[in-house]
């Protein structure tokens, strides 16, 4: 096998486990530091228009911690959407309050984004182990 071709898919199969990696370390962080629990309330639902996917609900939500309001916006929601003025229960850090997310909701895109990234990659790096045992 040529190792140009092997550099290259190899150097692509890392070039997505990179983010990969990455979205799993800030899953894992997010899930280890917020774990407080608030209820928040959904003031509005912020829609994006994504070019491949269609419409995409982010519910924008207020909850109380440490003697204060935020205000955040969660992860693309399929399926169901709350409505607005409905209560929901988040997760947030104590440390910094600021920082939270909707458990089910958004450590769910983080880890479908790893798998994926993580699969993606794993693709041309097994063609160029599978090329190298075949040449052998």
């Amino acid at each position: 096998m040529e190792v140009g071709l092997a550099l290259t898919l190899c150097g692509l199969g890392v070039a997505f486990w990179i983010p990969a990696t990455i979205l799993g370390i800030i899953l894992k962080s997010r899930t280890q530091k917020c774990t407080a629990d608030a209820q928040a309330k959904v003031m509005r639902i912020n829609v994006h228009n994504s070019s491949d996917s269609g419409l995409q609900y982010h519910p924008v939500y207020e909850y109380y911690a440490a003697g204060e309001y935020y205000t955040s916006e969660g992860a693309y929601l399929s399926g169901r959407v709350p409505e607005v003025g409905e209560t929901i229960w988040i997760k947030y850090n104590p440390d910094k309050p600021k920082q939270s997310y909707i458990p089910g909701y958004d450590n769910k895109v983080y880890k479908i984004l790893t798998i994926v990234f993580g699969l993606i990659g794993a693709v041309p790096i097994l063609v160029c182990i599978g090329i190298a045992i075949w040449v052998l």
